[in-house]
């Protein structure tokens, strides 16, 4: 195993009240990649974003679409192939760049090892691609029993707020995969919203393709 490979595994921290099943999938994450340096932190079909922690964040009959009211919140640190607080690279990156309406959460998945929540959006306006009326966007994270996890503390979606989303389309599920934090951008105001178009419209004159 390359330093470089060895290094970024020290960097993965395990949340102490996460279960014990969780722990034991992560560690065995940590030892699977160790042994080729074939395998990459990769945990989701998304080209360019990689979870640090790629195994056993939730195991089979844990999801919930029913939100515990006072849920323990744990966060999951994660990995880019790219710079993705440059918007340039962002919207090169992206298949979409849109202001929708969420308009609720539709579902929960793991099949590719991590936990993700999904969620109706209304799409108000495109920057980037064609998306009409409703589409389903993919969120990392989602609840595991009493457990909340959030990758990089990016709290899930709100039913009626609108956010700028920056997204990559899973043509297999149909579903639009975003960025944490810099893919989900909560609008605060039509001001707010402005600026937003303004900065990401110009990104997209001027990205830097994902290659």
């Amino acid at each position: 195993m390359s330093n470089k490979n060895r290094s970024e595994m020290n960097k993965i921290e395990i949340p102490k009240e996460l279960s014990d099943r969780s722990r034991i999938g992560i560690e065995k994450a940590k030892m699977e990649i160790g042994k080729s340096n074939k395998k990459k932190w990769l945990a989701f079909a998304t080209p360019g974003i990689a979870a640090i922690i790629a195994l056993g964040i939730a195991g089979p009959g844990l999801l919930s679409n029913k939100p515990p009211e006072n849920p323990v919140i744990q966060t999951v640190k994660t990995s880019h192939a790219f710079d993705v607080t440059d918007p340039q690279r962002l919207v090169g990156w992206a298949d979409n760049v849109f202001v929708g309406k969420v308009i609720k959460m539709s579902g929960t998945s793991e099949e590719r090892g991590m936990l993700e929540t999904q969620f109706k959006v209304e799409v108000a306006e495109n920057i980037k691609g064609e998306l009409q009326d409703e589409v389903t966007v993919n969120q990392q994270g989602g609840y595991e029993g009493q457990n909340l996890i959030l990758v990089e503390n990016d709290h899930l979606l709100k039913e009626g707020e609108s956010y700028l989303f920056v997204s990559r389309k899973n043509e297999e599920q149909d579903w639009h995969t975003v960025v944490p934090v810099y893919g989900d951008i909560m609008i605060e105001s039509e001001a707010h919203k402005e600026e937003m178009l303004s900065k990401y419209k110009k990104a997209y004159q001027e990205e830097i393709p994902f290659e």
